[in-house]
């Protein structure tokens, strides 16, 4: 018989696949296309926060650990839960169910929509739509990042 800790162990390893094959079976266009998708406040798209889709080791990747926009601990990261970027009672924190969160724009400034928890005006592009299922099914960032950037 399993004890309440491995059968959590167990679940949250089972989450944790099922949640790595949702982002990896489902290419976007934009990503397919090898196109960064540039993240910026939702107010005033003017205050640049990280990009959602490029290499971990680019500086401006939001799952790079050590960079500002993908450290937990950089006031700028989507991952700090303190962050004006990263709480949920941030208007343009993605993980608001209220506010605008963040805008999606590629580098030519085509709009993609906004990367929100709110259903209104959240972008159609499928690794959005994975990262907020993810995000209510699991409800914490760091297991979130885990898996997104690992």
């Amino acid at each position: 018989m399993y004890g309440q800790g491995e059968q959590m162990n167990r679940v949250w390893k089972g989450t944790a696949l099922l949640a790595l094959a949702l982002l990896t079976s489902m290419p976007n266009a934009a990503m397919a296309q090898g196109v960064p998708l540039l993240l910026f406040d939702g107010k005033t798209g003017t205050e640049f926060a990280g990009c959602l889709n490029c290499n971990r080791l680019d500086d401006a990747s939001v799952c790079n650990r050590y960079g500002k926009f993908g450290s937990r601990y950089e006031e700028t990261s989507i991952w700090n839960r303190y962050g004006k970027f990263g709480s949920r009672y941030e208007d343009n924190s993605p993980w608001n169910r209220y506010g605008p969160g963040l805008r999606i724009v590629d580098g030519d400034g085509r709009f993609y929509g906004n990367f929100t928890m709110s259903t209104y005006d959240r972008s159609r592009l499928s690794i959005v739509d994975q990262i907020m299922r993810l995000h209510e099914k699991l409800d914490d960032l760091e297991k979130l990042q885990d898996i997104m950037c690992d």
